[in-house]
């Protein structure tokens, strides 16, 4: 059996036609960590929002960066990241970051010149048995 704690590196253009596949493929690494439904839409916004955001502000012809990495405890932290116009992060007060912190466990933010970094962490929920 492959090992589901290998980190998985992903970069597609910073084009909207390409979140899809970032989003789908952090709710596929989701689903090898067993998490449930609930979990997985959750993950499945979040990630759909970030790179959203990134991507509306991305270089033209740059590409998004997505790293998943599930953790040995069932968390993950999925990075984002693209090269930006603004080279600003989202901001605090805004709709989409208080969607984002009710989303996911934690988020923490970055910039490096122009690239602009968001990091997501969520963990496995329990399952509550009848």
């Amino acid at each position: 059996m492959a090992d589901v704690n290998r980190p998985l590196r992903l970069t597609v253009p910073a084009s909207s036609a390409w979140v899809v596949l970032v989003r789908t493929t952090a709710v596929a690494v989701c689903a090898r960590l067993d998490y449930d439904v609930d979990t997985l839409e959750d993950v499945r916004l979040a990630v759909d929002e970030v790179a959203t955001l990134l991507v509306a502000d991305a270089v033209e012809g740059t590409d998004l960066s997505c790293e998943l990495q599930p953790g040995d405890d069932a968390s993950l932290s999925v990075s984002l990241s693209a090269r930006t116009r603004s080279a600003a992060l989202p901001p605090a007060d805004s709709f989409a970051w208080a969607v984002l912190s009710a989303l996911v466990d934690e988020v923490e933010t970055s910039v490096d010149g122009d690239r602009v970094g968001v990091v997501l962490r969520t963990s496995r929920r329990d399952r509550v048995e009848a």
